[in-house]
C-alpha cells in the first residue's frame, strides 16, 4: 500500500477544517489538527481515531509564531514528517468602514487571516526543504481577487495571501515543494454571521464538504503537477463583474 501523505490542517476545529480532517483521515491520511479551541480538536481527533484513522490534536493560536512553530514540530515528531500544510485558519472580521475598526480588531484580523499563513509557511518550509518534497495549500478567498465594501481589512489580507503565495511558489518550486492558492466564494459556515453580513438565504452556498473535496483533489494531483490557483464558487452565486 502506498504511504499516505502526512497532512497538517491549520484551522481544523470546525467548518471547512473539520470537514477536511474527517475526509482526509477516512482516506487514510494521518492528520495533525491545529486551532485555538482545544476541546473541539480533541473531539474531532477522538472520532477519527475510533473510526480507525490517525489524528493529532494540537491546540494552537496560529497568529502566534511560537505556537505555530510548535504545531509543526509536534506533527513531525508524531508522524515522522510533514508532506502537506493546509493553511485554513481565518476569522470573520467585522463588516464596517475601515476607520471604524478598533486597533484590537485590526490586530486580530491580521493575525488570523495573514500572519497565520506566513507563520505556517515559515514553520513548515525547513522540514519540506530538508526532505526536498512538500505541498503548501494557502486558503484565500474570492475576495483575494475582488473587493467588498465594509471588508477592506479582510480583502487586503486575502490579496496579501495570494501575492505572497505566488512569490513563494517561485522561490521553492525548484526544491520539490508545491504551493497552491485555493480561493472559495461564500461558504455555508458561521463566518458571515460573525462578520455581521447577511447573505441571501435562497442561494445554495458552498458546503464545507465541497471545500474538503477540492482540497483533496489538489493534494492528490501527480507530483509533477502544481495546481497553482483554484477558485471555487457555487453556480448559483453571482459576482458581477467577475
Amino acid at each position: 500500500m502506498t504511504k499516505r501523505k502526512i497532512v497538517a490542517i491549520a484551522g481544523a476545529s470546525s467548518g471547512t477544517g473539520k470537514a477536511m480532517a474527517e475526509m482526509f483521515a477516512a482516506r487514510g491520511y494521518p492528520v495533525a489538527l491545529a486551532a485555538r479551541r482545544g476541546k473541539l480538536l480533541e473531539e474531532i481527533a477522538d472520532s477519527i481515531t475510533r473510526s480507525g484513522g490517525k489524528a493529532l490534536p494540537v491546540p494552537t493560536d496560529l497568529g502566534k509564531w511560537e505556537e505555530t512553530r510548535d504545531f509543526i514540530q509536534h506533527t513531525v515528531q508524531e508522524f515522522g514528517g510533514i508532506d502537506v500544510l493546509v493553511n485554513n485558519a481565518g476569522w470573520g472580521i467585522r463588516s464596517a468602514d475601515f476607520d471604524e475598526l478598533s486597533s484590537d480588531e485590526i490586530d486580530q484580523g491580521l493575525s488570523a487571516n495573514l500572519f497565520s499563513v506566513l507563520f505556517g509557511c515559515r514553520a513548515a518550509l525547513p522540514h519540506m526543504k530538508k526532505q526536498q518534497n512538500g505541498q503548501i495549500i494557502n486558503v484565500s478567498s474570492i475576495l483575494g481577487k475582488r473587493s467588498r465594501s465594509g471588508l477592506a481589512l479582510y480583502t487586503g489580507c486575502k490579496h496579501a495571501v495570494e501575492g505572497f503565495s505566488r512569490s513563494l511558489m517561485n522561490e521553492v518550486s525548484s526544491l520539490g515543494i508545491r504551493v497552491s492558492i485555493f480561493a472559495p466564494a461564500a461558504i455555508h459556515t458561521p463566518w458571515a454571521e460573525k462578520a455581521g453580513i447577511t447573505l441571501p438565504e435562497e442561494i445554495h452556498f458552498l458546503d464545507p464538504q465541497d471545500i474538503a473535496k477540492a482540497i483533496l483533489y489538489i493534494i492528490e494531483t501527480p507530483e509533477h503537477v502544481n495546481v497553482w490557483n483554484m477558485d471555487l464558487i457555487s453556480r448559483e452565486q453571482r459576482i458581477d463583474p467577475l
